[in-house]
């Protein structure tokens, strides 16, 4: 692991003049030179120490596969307009994929139905999964496939100002089975609220964020969003359990408890007491708030009978369809996905490992805060529907959210969901 430090502090300094491209992005067609098997990789750009892992890694591949195989990298800015996806939909129609993609675990149904990914089951065997926390395989599985495999995973845990829950006396829950309920967590935050504090901050970005963060609340409850197979909305998304999981999310915003237009960092200076947010939040404590006096907590559940929901899901890797060397960019995947490589990458970029041997080696999984991550991860994670609508479902949904948020009846705004849904699943089947 030492071997990446030199580089990673080399690269800070000299951001600046990074490249995107590490090495050239060769053609999945250019399958073989001089008895080499030549593969390709494309990933989306992320964080500076997310692109020097890359590109480390992909070297360290090639020094392990040298005379054997040859893998090139190149990393795509995503944004908001999403580039990232746009250039991969290009790049099927023009036959230029290359020989793995990395996607957003909502889109692996999406590339699987479309044939821009294979199955990689014959590539990686029970005994090769068996290390990996059960959501990261849900995730990339497809009609009882396996299509997509991750390095990491995600959570969102309940952040909560610890000066201001020990000067009221409460103490937050710090097993799994102590979890609060979301019935506890409205009392908490109308007891907490004052004129210059929020009781919560339940704030997240105005897309994926919003059926990322919020769809546990109605897993939690009994509910689902779609039926099993992905196809079906109708009954599920606007069953009683849902709507009254949302009404019950309404609350915190109709009665005050919630800013609706938070400052960034608002829970760290002070204006809300809680904070339901991923886990990377942790970063943003520790690098800008270092005296600031958190703790951790459960996601918490719909009700006492209920079980905890986590959200989960991250970013995978697939071999794509047009790939002349899937057995060779298969060892790729594996080598990207292997217990020394997912410590290396989960370390750099602060995410929880998708593989359970590998908390057992990062020691700060070991502290009081980040056990709760560990323990969702493992045992509550619930990744996000696979549906080949699932785009649209996630734009409805978190466009509900907003109507919700304001007042508008829980039933008129999922009926706006289930109508988008189902004229998509038509146009798609």
């Amino acid at each position: 692991m030492a071997r990446r430090r030199g580089k990673l502090l080399s690269l800070i300094l000299t951001v600046g003049i990074l490249s995107t491209t590490f090495t050239g992005c060769s053609s999945s067609n250019n399958s073989t030179e001089d008895g080499v098997a030549k593969i390709s990789i494309w990933t989306q750009e992320g964080q500076v120490v997310e692109q020097e892992y890359y590109k480390d890694a992909i070297e360290q591949f090639n020094e392990l596969y040298a005379g054997e195989i040859e893998a090139s990298l190149q990393m795509i800015p995503r944004g908001n307009g999403y580039e990232y996806e746009n250039k991969i939909n290009a790049a099927a129609t023009s036959g230029s994929l290359p020989d793995i993609i990395a996607m957003d675990g909502p889109s692996v149904a999406n590339y699987a139905d479309s044939g821009i990914i294979v199955p990689i089951d014959e590539y990686f065997t029970e005994d090769k999964l068996e290390d990996f926390v059960p959501s990261i395989i849900t995730q990339g599985t497809v009609d009882g496939q396996l299509y997509a495999l991750g390095a990491a995973e995600s959570t969102v845990v309940l952040f909560y100002n610890k000066d201001v829950l020990d000067a009221a006396g409460i103490q937050a829950p710090t097993t799994l089975e102590d979890a609060w309920t979301w019935q506890e967590v409205y009392e908490i935050a109308k007891q907490l609220k004052t004129d210059d504090m929020y009781g919560i901050n339940l704030e997240w970005d105005l897309g994926e964020g919003q059926i990322y963060g919020f769809a546990p609340i109605i897993w939690s409850n009994g509910g689902e969003l779609l039926s099993e197979d992905g196809k079906e909305i109708d009954g599920y998304l606007n069953s009683d359990k849902s709507i009254e999981a949302l009404e019950f999310y309404q609350k915190f915003a109709v009665e005050g408890l919630i800013n609706l237009q938070p400052l960034p960092n608002d829970f760290e200076e002070g204006k809300s007491a809680m904070y339901l947010m991923g886990s990377w939040e942790i970063q943003t404590i520790e690098e800008s708030y270092p005296d600031f006096n958190y703790g951790i907590t459960y996601y918490p559940k719909f009700s006492e009978s209920s079980k905890v929901v986590s959200p989960s899901g991250d970013w995978c890797f697939g071999i794509t369809s047009g790939s002349k060397n899937q057995e060779a960019a298969a060892k790729l995947v594996e080598f990207l996905t292997s217990a020394e490589e997912v410590q290396e990458y989960c370390s750099a970029i602060s995410k929880p490992p998708a593989r359970i041997s590998v908390f057992d080696t990062m020691e700060e999984y070991q502290d009081e805060n980040k056990k709760v991550i560990k323990e969702q991860v493992i045992n509550t994670a619930h990744p996000r529907p696979i549906s080949t609508s699932y785009p649209v479902l996630s734009s409805e949904f978190a466009s509900a959210l907003q109507d919700i948020r304001t007042g508008v009846d829980v039933k008129d705004a999922l009926a706006k969901v289930v109508t988008r849904f189902n004229e998509d699943i038509k146009r798609n089947n």
